[in-house]
C-alpha cells in the first residue's frame, strides 16, 4: 500500500478543473491525481536537478493507477476581484476555493502499489519539499504516510458504473500507463501524417500537380512529432496554456475517470456538531453570492426568490430521509397545510450590490432556524444552482450560514466586506423593494400616489397597513406601534436606484408565478422607518415578502 497525506496551512486549495473557466466556480474535488504527478515533477525539476530521470521516471510509472481518496470536511468559498489587462482594462475574477481545517487532511490511497525503498525514499524527498498544490496560493503540507486509519471511501468507478444514493459522480482526470501512452502516440501520430497528407494532396490537385509521389517533408514530420508527447513523462511536462492554445480538449496522457464523491462532501459543519445544537443556536441565514453570464435586475426580485424556493425544496427532498421538503422551506407541513408559524418559515430575499442593479446575492432567512438536513440542502443548492430560468443561468456559491450578525452591515466598508445592510441594525430603515398591499385600504380600487397624499384618510390606512405588518412579526411585535412611517409619495422619489438611475417602483415584478398569497394593489409603495431604538433586521412585509418584496435596508 501506498499512502499520501496532504494538509493545506492556509486553510484553501485552489483548483480549477481541467476544460472549466475561473468564473464558472467550480472547483476540483478530489484533487486529481494528474495534478499530483505534475507536481512532482515540477519539484523534481526546479529542486532536484541532481536525481536522474531515469529514477524520476520509474517513479511516476508506479502512480498511473486511480488512487482511493479520503476528503476532510470542507466548504466552498469565494474572492471576487479584479485582474488588470495588458490593454490597462481590468476584468472580474470570481474565484472559487476548497476551504478546509488546516490540520485535516486529503489522503491519496493506492491500495495495490509497492514501492522500493530507493522510491520510497525520493517519493519522500519530492513531497516534503513541495511547497504548493494546484495554484501557488495553495500552499501545501505533503507527506508520505507509513499507515492510514481514515477510510479512504472516495474511489474510481468502472466503466458504466452508476454511484450509490448517497454519491454523486465527479470527472476526475487520471494518468494513462506509460504503454498505453505508447499505443495512443503511435495512433495519434498516424493520424496527424495522414491529415497532413491530404492537405498537400488537396493544394497539389488545386495547382494541377501530381500527387501519387507525395511524402511528408523532414520539417512537416519534425513539427508533427514537436506536437505529441513521445512518452507519458513527456506528457507531464506539457504546458497547461500551450495545450489549450494547441486547442487540445483534454490533456495528452490523461483519462476521465468517474469518482463516486459524498453528495455532502461540502456541507457546511459536520452532522455531530449540528446535531448538538439547541433550538437558540440555530443559524438563522444563509448567504449565496450569485454568478453567471447575465444576472437579473433587481426588479424580478419576486420571480428568482419564487424560483430559488422551488430548487431549494427539490434539494431539500433529496436530503432528507422522509423525502419532504422541509417546512421552513416551503412554508408548510407534510400534509400540504401552512404551518401555524406565521413568518417563521424562510424569507428569499434578493440583493444588488454590485453597481449596476443587477442581483448579486441571494440571502434565505428563517427566524424558526436551519437545522442539519437543511445546511446539506443548501450545499446541493450551491452544486446545482439555477438553470434555464427564463435565460437565465445562475450559479450561487454560499458564502455562509449563520446568525444575522455574522453578516450585518450599515457602511460603505461593511459592504466592500461583503456584509449586507439587510440586517442593520439600526434606527433607520428605507425601502428596498416595494411594499404590496396585503389588504385593501379602500373600496374604490388602489388610490394613486397623489390621492394618498392628498387624503389625509387613506394615508392614515396605508401607515396602519404597514404597522399591522410589523406587528405580525414577533421581533417588532412590541414596538410596531411606536414606529415612524413615512410614506414615499413623490414619483420622483417612489423607487430605488439602480446601476446609478433612479428605477420608479412601477418597474418591479409584483406578482408571483403561483401562489395564493394575498395582493390587495396592482401597485406598490416605499417607507422610510424610524424606530425608537436601534433593531436588526430583515425587515420584509406585505405581499409577496417571502420572495423578495417589501425589503427594507439599514440607511448608511
Amino acid at each position: 500500500m501506498l499512502a499520501i497525506s496532504l494538509k493545506f496551512p492556509a486553510k484553501r486549495f485552489h483548483a480549477i478543473p481541467w476544460g472549466r473557466q475561473v468564473n464558472e466556480g467550480a472547483v476540483e474535488w478530489p484533487p486529481s491525481p494528474w495534478r499530483l504527478l505534475r507536481s512532482l515533477v515540477a519539484v523534481w525539476r526546479h529542486k532536484f536537478p541532481d536525481v536522474d530521470e531515469a529514477e524520476v521516471r520509474s517513479l511516476l510509472d508506479r502512480l498511473t493507477p486511480a488512487p482511493r481518496f479520503h476528503l476532510p470536511p470542507a466548504s466552498q468559498g469565494h474572492t471576487r476581484h479584479y485582474m488588470p489587462l495588458v490593454n490597462g482594462d481590468r476584468t472580474k475574477i470570481f474565484d472559487t476555493f476548497i476551504a478546509l481545517d488546516p490540520e485535516a487532511a486529503v489522503i491519496a490511497v493506492w491500495p495495490d502499489v509497492e514501492l522500493d525503498e530507493a522510491q520510497r525514499t525520493l517519493l519522500g524527498r519530492l513531497l516534503v519539499a513541495m511547497s504548493y498544490f494546484g495554484r501557488a496560493e495553495s500552499w501545501v503540507d505533503a507527506t508520505l504516510l507509513d499507515e492510514v486509519s481514515q477510510s479512504a471511501d472516495v474511489g474510481a468507478l468502472e466503466l458504466g458504473e452508476e454511484a450509490s444514493g448517497d454519491r454523486e459522480l465527479v470527472r476526475t482526470l487520471v494518468p494513462v500507463t506509460a504503454e498505453e501512452h505508447a499505443e495512443w502516440y503511435g495512433v495519434t501520430r498516424d493520424r496527424h501524417h495522414r491529415r497532413r497528407l491530404e492537405e498537400l494532396r488537396a493544394v497539389a490537385i488545386e495547382k494541377g500537380k501530381p500527387t501519387d509521389q507525395l511524402k511528408l517533408s523532414s520539417k512537416d514530420e519534425r513539427t508533427i512529432d514537436e506536437s505529441l508527447p513521445a512518452t507519458l513523462f513527456d506528457a507531464l511536462h506539457a504546458d497547461t496554456s500551450a495545450l489549450r492554445s494547441a486547442g487540445w480538449n483534454q490533456p495528452p496522457g490523461t483519462r476521465w475517470v468517474n469518482y463516486a464523491r459524498p453528495r455532502n462532501a461540502f456541507a457546511p459543519q459536520s452532522n455531530a456538531r449540528r446535531h448538538t445544537r439547541s433550538r437558540d443556536d440555530l443559524p438563522t441565514v444563509a448567504r449565496f453570492a450569485v454568478c453567471g453570464p447575465v444576472r437579473p435586475l433587481l426588479t424580478e426580485a419576486v420571480f428568482v426568490g419564487e424560483r430559488v424556493r422551488k430548487v431549494l425544496m427539490g434539494c431539500s427532498k433529496f436530503v432528507r430521509d422522509d423525502q419532504n421538503a422541509s417546512p421552513v422551506f416551503s412554508g408548510k407541513d407534510a400534509d400540504g397545510s401552512p404551518t401555524n408559524q406565521g413568518h417563521r418559515h424562510a424569507h428569499y430575499l434578493c440583493e444588488a450590490a454590485g453597481g449596476d442593479g443587477r442581483i448579486t446575492h441571494i440571502t434565505i432567512f428563517a427566524s424558526n432556524g436551519f437545522n442539519g438536513d437543511d445546511e446539506l440542502a443548501f450545499a446541493q443548492l450551491a452544486k446545482c444552482g439555477i438553470q434555464r430560468m427564463d435565460g437565465y443561468d445562475l450559479q450561487l456559491v454560499l458564502l455562509g450560514v449563520g446568525r444575522p450578525e455574522d453578516f450585518s452591515g450599515t457602511t460603505d466598508d461593511d459592504e466592500k466586506a461583503g456584509r449586507t445592510r439587510l440586517f442593520g441594525p439600526a434606527t433607520q430603515w428605507t425601502s428596498r423593494t416595494p411594499f404590496v398591499l396585503s389588504r385593501h385600504i379602500t373600496k374604490k380600487g388602489t388610490p394613486s400616489l397623489e390621492t394618498i397624499q392628498a387624503d389625509p384618510k387613506l394615508y392614515k390606512a396605508l401607515v396602519d397597513a404597514v404597522k399591522f405588518e410589523l406587528g405580525n412579526r414577533p421581533q417588532f411585535a412590541d414596538i410596531s406601534e411606536l414606529v415612524d412611517i413615512k410614506p414615499i409619495l413623490d414619483p420622483k422619489q417612489a423607487g430605488v436606484m439602480l446601476g446609478g438611475h433612479f428605477t420608479s417602483g412601477l418597474k418591479f415584478r409584483l406578482e408571483r408565478h403561483k401562489g395564493e398569497s394575498a395582493q390587495a394593489a396592482s401597485n406598490g409603495f416605499g417607507f422610510r422607518l424610524t424606530f425608537p431604538k436601534a433593531v436588526s433586521g430583515p425587515i420584509a412585509i406585505g405581499h409577496a415578502s417571502h420572495f423578495g418584496l417589501g425589503q427594507f435596508v439599514a440607511e448608511k
